[in-house]
């Protein structure tokens, strides 16, 4: 029987096909992240939901405390995506929809890379993997579709046609366009970006997102046109200034203790030409990670109720009052700078304290810089001194410094206070020296036992960590 030589080989390569393994996505199929300044491989790992070992053997890491900036990162388990990507926090107004034509993603594979199963569970500060679009293919929003507006006469507007429009936001379906759509279009030099907020405004934002327990966050809102603003952001009033051209600031502080989950935020403002605008969206607040302290043994009669009370309510009502001048300027100088030990710290912001091994119910409000009693302490930027008394029973001899715009500079516990109220301070002067009045652990052990400076910074009427204040410029 003659047989088909050509029908053999064919039958032998379809089984062998059939029988062969999936190969592995190769590197070079890989989507890769470029390694930031902060970043870890560790933090990169967990930011990718891939394991730290995955992540050290794919890119053949041979040591990973010797990996630099800029390094480029395969990152495996991501099927469907290749390219460079990034992890960042949705922006306040975004949708799903704005994040698929912004980010040039579809739906389904930015919820299948997120592990998202609805787009009610998508935030503003919620961190999504997304790839990073080149700056020739960016797009930005330039108008809203309004309820009385036809897609017709917004793709006019926008000076294309339906179809463009339409494929301009990776959408084929005119019927899907709805009232209150962002409408995106390639960036350009003549294009005028508006807000996802409101479309009379140019930009809203909130940095950094998410929230975090015991951070500072800067509010910026940019407008071609004046506009007076209000709000607040978890349940705190918004204090704004004008910042530069346009644009106004407010700067706020979350409270330490804040619940994790959802807070609320809400912006309201009035136009010059009468009209006015409303907006409120949720924001994702996250845990500060803060430590349990040791236990600290003090005084009985320090951490009275009936003592501490009074004390806190008089410090929070001084530094509650926001005033419209601007005293400082830059980032703050350590108020240590003078003797020392500007960087060397005795207990961080936001530990998790208890006294005399009692309930653990508060937590560090400021930043304590060790030294003995007499050393001088600075002011760390310009400002007007608004209380400098004591000694209190708390705080021992206590000065506090407003720095404008709500933002105010407290020292705790001094041998010496060398300024008086109203006085107008510069930053490096010496406005006190270290002591261990008040309220110190063993203090009374010995002549200067347990001597430091406790070093507070308020922001809009809550206490934040300072060593941000030390290392950021606001705004």
């Amino acid at each position: 029987m003659r047989i088909n030589f050509f029908a053999v080989l064919i039958a032998l390569s379809l089984t062998a096909s059939f029988f062969s393994p999936v190969q592995a996505q190769s590197q070079s199929q890989l989507p890769y992240y470029v390694i930031q300044s902060g970043d870890t491989l560790a933090s990169i790992a967990d930011r990718f939901g891939v394991t730290l070992d995955e992540l050290i053997a794919y890119n053949g890491i041979s040591d990973p405390n010797f990996v630099s900036v800029g390094t480029q990162l395969s990152i495996p388990g991501l099927q469907g995506l290749q390219g460079q990507i990034t992890s960042s926090p949705v922006q306040l107004g975004e949708s799903l929809k704005d994040l698929t034509v912004k980010y040039q993603i579809t739906q389904d594979l930015l919820m299948k890379l997120n592990h998202v199963t609805s787009p009610g569970e998508i935030y503003a500060g919620s961190s999504l993997i997304l790839p990073v679009v080149e700056s020739s293919k960016v797009k930005d929003p330039v108008s809203k579709i309004s309820s009385s507006q036809t897609l017709l006469e917004a793709a006019a507007l926008n000076q294309t046609n339906t179809w463009g429009l339409l494929d301009q936001n990776n959408d084929s379906n005119p019927f899907s366009v709805l009232p209150g759509d962002l409408i995106y279009m390639s960036a350009s030099e003549n294009a005028s970006q508006i807000s996802s907020v409101d479309p009379r405004l140019t930009s809203v934002t909130i940095s950094p997102l998410p929230l975090v327990q015991g951070e500072t966050f800067e509010i910026q809102v940019t407008s071609p046109q004046p506009v007076t603003l209000q709000g607040s952001l978890n349940g705190m009033p918004l204090s704004f200034f004008p910042n530069k051209d346009n644009q106004q600031v407010a700067l706020q502080g979350v409270y330490a203790e804040a619940d994790p989950g959802l807070a609320p935020f809400v912006l309201s403002g009035k136009f010059s030409d009468g009209s006015s605008f409303n907006f409120e969206q949720s924001i994702l607040l996250v845990s500060g990670y803060y430590p349990e302290a040791e236990p600290l043994t003090v005084d009985p009669s320090t951490i009275d109720p009936a003592v501490t009370k009074p004390e806190d309510d008089q410090i929070k009502s001084i530094t509650s009052v926001v005033t419209s001048t601007r005293y400082w300027s830059g980032i703050f100088k350590s108020p240590a700078i003078k003797y020392g030990f500007p960087d060397e710290y005795n207990a961080l912001f936001g530990e998790r304290r208890s006294y005399n091994n009692g309930a653990l119910k508060n937590f560090h409000t400021g930043l304590d810089y060790g030294g003995g009693v007499g050393l001088p302490i600075c002011a760390p930027a310009d400002g007007k001194v608004v209380f400098a008394e004591g000694p209190l029973t708390v705080h021992g001899n206590a000065t506090i410094i407003d720095h404008g715009w709500g933002v105010y500079s407290a020292y705790f516990h001094q041998s010496e206070i060398d300024v008086k109220v109203g006085d107008i301070v510069k930053a490096g002067q010496v406005i006190g020296k270290v002591g261990n009045t008040g309220r110190v652990e063993d203090a009374k052990a010995f002549e200067g036992a347990g001597a430091h400076l406790h070093f507070e910074i308020w922001v809009n009427g809550i206490q934040v960590n300072p060593l941000e204040w030390l290392n950021t410029e606001y705004p």
